[in-house]
């Protein structure tokens, strides 16, 4: 009996670790849907960093700037994938209540970090998490190799890096 559950228990660690490698793969796209893709992260690493010195009306417009260079994204696949985050781009507004525009901007970030891990858009963009605030985002980790949480203020260098690409 304890040989069947050493082998059991061997097997299923072998199942895990395959499915883990496996879920590390991330998918190719050309080479032009790439570049919009990063475009879409370089827009969004704006917006992130208008949560640090925060003002309603820079949140806005930053919005509406990766709005834009999500609308541009051709492939159909991806850009299915942001249509929700487009909708929730427009509801962050200068004059909403921070934490509102904390949870839209979220909202957001969800999307991008199923972007990063499901597409080879290369090395730098990792999404990160704070347990405090139970919050996501995408960071640029060559840029910023320390964590920024644009959420909590209070405490901007608190969360982990969640992936490594």
């Amino acid at each position: 009996m304890k040989s069947f559950l050493l082998i059991m228990l061997s097997l299923s660690f072998f199942v895990q670790s395959s499915f883990a490698e496996e879920s590390k793969t991330r998918k190719k796209i050309s080479e032009t849907t790439k570049n919009q893709v990063i475009a879409v992260l370089k827009a969004n690493e704006s917006l992130h960093a208008s949560f640090f010195d925060y003002k309603g009306d820079t949140v806005e417009k930053a919005a509406k700037d990766l709005k834009s260079k999500m609308s541009a994204v051709e492939d159909k696949e991806i850009s299915k994938l942001l249509k929700f985050s487009i909708t929730k781009l427009d509801d962050l507004k200068k004059d909403s209540e921070r934490e509102q525009n904390n949870q839209d901007y979220h909202l957001v970030s969800m999307a991008l970090i199923h972007l990063v891990n499901t597409y080879d858009i290369g090395e730098g963009y990792n999404a990160y998490s704070c347990p405090m605030v139970k919050k996501k985002w995408v960071q640029n980790s060559k840029l910023k190799a320390r964590v920024h949480n644009p959420y909590a203020p209070e405490m901007p260098h608190c969360g982990t890096q969640d992936t490594e690409y």
